[in-house]
């Protein structure tokens, strides 16, 4: 039934998957897995130096990626390596469109670790089971199950780490440790606690003479590689060792987001996931009315990696969507499995049968709550809606001249990937340079057109309305794409009826992936 569930998940993956590389994330690590292939994460751009306005280096960077601080013409991706690696080597194996394999076959191995880690820990398979239906059936992991993001890979790494750990298989467990911090650095404290409870069971009369003294050593040269590499990856590609492709930690983290942070993962996770969950905190605040675990010092095995993850997005910069849930699933194998342990307990006063019956039934409506709230939230609708940046692409690709530049924000990544079209990134130009650079880049042979999405359209006529006449956007688009996605030609200035954009919004699935001309990608830097 464990093996069920984890092939069910790797079904939806596969089938509601979003299979495009559009947005930030999913553009910024498609696309460094391709820059991983050609042996190189700098790439030059050479339009950088003869640009008149100010940062105009930010200005070239498209999503996912900053200026070099070390050259003034040259981009390096903002993202951690571990994704964009995994990605790198299912694209060897599979091709381009092996990238999109990743995070369904990870959703897949998590759910399956959920169920091992349950019975190595508590011992019970049913136990292990429901807690590995409430994993499959979460809302927020079906969500990112569907995107190409590093939320479940490092949720199924950090899994593996700790299954591996709970087995006694130490330096294992440290590389799979080393992937999961390889996609996601700030979860290195998680390491720490498995060092920690090993350290803790040294002496404990349970643990095997031979494993007693030597694991935590074994453990810690399994991190190697990770703490190693991204040292190195900081130091050549960024500021310092200490420095990431976001910046430093006193961008991203401050006491300030504390109140925000709590109030909204606790609204959102009584919403998604129900208040239930909160029965978790039982299992830690009364021990000894729960079984006794199969390993010792299960409860710092268990309890401290959740400490870790929540205290790592507490003081993080808030987001205001549900979804953002995400950053916590490192936690759910384990939140689940307790979530299971202490209802499996109370419910320990009903005959056999009865409590077998009554668990079963508790389970199956939380799934179907799960699922249910997945679907009205419009999950399985992602991988469609995703669609647009390939069928945006193709029309510009069609459309457009080849040395044209698209000024662009949501799309400045997909329209280099899928067209073929040098982008520049409108939000981060002076307001008052809007009209003198359309006139500069038409001006040398590269005709510019805005393509905007969404509130897109808005945001630009904000921006740049008051101090420039292409700013307020006054005449018709020369294409749409719905009501969603408009492009306007800032030379011609049509008046006309907007052409329709085709939308390829039929297709589902791996069959709906869209390869680049190219690949690894040439981005058209010049």
């Amino acid at each position: 039934m464990a093996g069920a569930l984890a092939l069910a998940v790797l079904a939806v993956g596969l089938r509601w998957g979003a299979m495009v590389a559009g947005g930030a994330d999913s553009y910024g690590y498609v696309s460094q897995a391709g820059l991983w292939q050609r042996g190189s994460l700098v790439v030059r751009q050479d339009i950088v130096r003869p640009t008149p306005w100010p940062d105009a280096a930010q200005t070239w960077a498209p999503l996912g990626y900053r200026p070099s601080p070390h050259q003034r013409d040259a981009l390096v991706p903002i993202y951690p390596p571990g994704l964009p690696l995994l990605m790198a080597l299912a694209q060897i194996v599979a091709g381009f469109c092996g990238a999109f394999l990743v995070v369904p076959l990870c959703g897949a191995l998590t759910v399956a670790l959920t169920f091992v880690l349950g019975r190595r820990v508590f011992g019970g398979a049913g136990v292990a089971l429901w807690g590995a239906s409430l994993v499959a059936t979460s809302p927020v992991f079906l969500y990112q199950v569907i995107n190409a993001m590093s939320d479940v890979p490092v949720t199924a790494c950090c899994a593996l780490a700790l299954t591996l750990a709970a087995m006694r298989r130490p330096i294992a467990s440290g590389l799979a440790m080393s992937v999961a911090i390889a996609i996601r650095p700030n979860l290195a404290p998680l390491a720490l606690v498995i060092i920690v409870w090993m350290l803790a069971v040294r002496n404990d009369r349970r643990s095997p003479e031979g494993t007693r003294c030597h694991d935590a050593l074994w453990f810690a040269l399994g991190l190697l590689p990770a703490v190693v590499g991204i040292a190195w990856l900081n130091g050549v590609l960024y500021e310092s060792p200490l420095v990431s492709g976001y910046g430093t930690a006193g961008d991203y983290y401050a006491l300030g987001y504390l109140g925000t942070n709590v109030r909204q993962f606790a609204a959102w996770l009584a919403d998604a996931e129900t208040p239930i969950v909160a029965l978790a905190v039982a299992y830690f605040a009364a021990p000894r009315r729960f079984p006794m675990p199969k390993i010792p010092r299960a409860r710092l095995l268990v309890g401290g990696p959740m400490a870790v993850v929540i205290l790592s997005y507490l003081f993080y910069r808030p987001f205001d969507a549900w979804w953002y849930l995400r950053f916590l699933l490192p936690m759910w194998p384990l939140m689940m499995l307790v979530t299971a342990v202490v209802v499996d307990t109370f419910l320990g006063w009903l005959p056999r049968a009865g409590h077998a019956t009554a668990m079963a039934a508790i389970v199956v409506l939380l799934a179907y709550h799960g699922i249910h709230t997945a679907s009205r939230r419009g999950v399985f609708d992602l991988g469609l809606g995703e669609r647009r940046y390939v069928d945006v692409a193709r029309f510009v690709r069609d459309h457009t001249e080849p040395d044209a530049v698209i000024l662009s924000v949501q799309h400045s990544g997909s329209l280099r990937l899928y067209a073929g079209r040098l982008t520049l990134k409108y939000d981060v130009l002076d307001p008052v340079w809007l009209d003198r650079a359309v006139e500069f880049l038409d001006a040398n042979g590269r005709h510019p057109y805005f393509v905007l999405d969404g509130g897109e359209v808005d945001a630009f006529r904000r921006r740049f309305a008051s101090g420039s006449r292409a700013g307020a956007l006054d005449w018709s688009p020369i294409a749409t794409l719905g009501s969603i996605v408009s492009i306007y030609d800032p030379i011609a200035r049509a008046s006309g009826t907007p052409l329709a954009i085709a939308s390829t919004h039929g297709d589902r699935g791996v069959l709906s992936c869209e390869r680049p001309q190219s690949w690894p990608p040439v981005l058209r830097m010049k």
